[in-house]
């Protein structure tokens, strides 16, 4: 839960991790531009830089704006929703789903080659997957805002939307692990572990963030940081698994 100021600051190290995240992403794909898993990391990288960018302009956005969708109880009292920051919130939930669908087909091709990953079944059930979380997410996800403070209004609806993100993430983890252990060659297992390291840190960063408002740690400017640091390592990973 921060205030304006807070917000105002965190744009800093929400901009190193596009920056980072973006610069990965082009040179994973300059590599092997017709390499469909290079293809696979540049548009999840991407849609996560789309995330982060919307995320550091709606937060300062919802303490300003004077367009709202109304009012809702919460146990601080009563919160306004703010309307220009929840409609770049959902833009913001759509790209942020790419990662996840993006990574579990990545370890589909990594695990299974690029045939079947692009077997029309397969391809129309990431989809599924991303429409089946994207969708709940968008209508359960608010950003609220009083007493100064503008922040995701945490109930059951969006737990079981973040629950759900998360084990995709794992699931991801769970194909690149049964890999990981079959491969011999040591060169190609610490490569396959690069990209276990991608997944999983975008994973702990989600669990670091739910914790933290959980918790209510304060101050963000200092929890905040930490949590796009741990984010801004699994673009590095999966460069060094690619360049493996």
């Amino acid at each position: 839960m921060a205030d304006f100021t807070q917000d105002i600051y965190m744009i800093i190290p929400k901009t190193a991790e596009v920056i980072v995240f973006l610069f990965c992403a082009l040179t994973i794909y300059r590599r092997k531009k017709e390499y469909i898993l290079n293809k696979t990391y540049l548009v999840s990288l991407c849609g996560w830089s789309i995330y982060i960018i919307m995320d550091a302009i709606l937060f300062p956005i919802a303490h300003i704006e004077p367009f709202s969708f109304g009012t809702i109880s919460v146990d601080a009292g009563l919160a306004s929703m703010p309307m220009i920051a929840n409609i770049l919130r959902d833009i913001a939930i759509c790209a942020a789903g790419v990662i996840g669908s993006g990574f579990l087909y990545a370890s589909i091709i990594i695990r299974y080659g690029e045939a079947t990953a692009k077997d029309t079944r397969v391809i129309i059930l990431i989809v599924a997957g991303y429409l089946a979380w994207a969708i709940p997410t968008v209508i359960f996800d608010t950003i609220i805002k009083i007493a100064g403070r503008a922040y995701t209004y945490f109930h059951i609806g969006n737990a079981i939307t973040i629950f759900a993100q998360i084990t995709i993430f794992f699931i991801a983890v769970y194909e690149l692990v049964v890999i990981y252990r079959k491969v011999q060659d040591k060169k190609e297992k610490r490569r396959i572990l690069y990209f276990i390291s991608g997944s999983s840190l975008i994973a702990l960063g989600i669990i670091f963030f739910v914790v933290v408002g959980l918790l209510s740690i304060q101050p963000a400017y200092i929890t905040g940081p930490i949590g796009h640091v741990i984010w801004l390592l699994a673009p590095i990973a999966i460069l060094l698994g690619i360049k493996k």
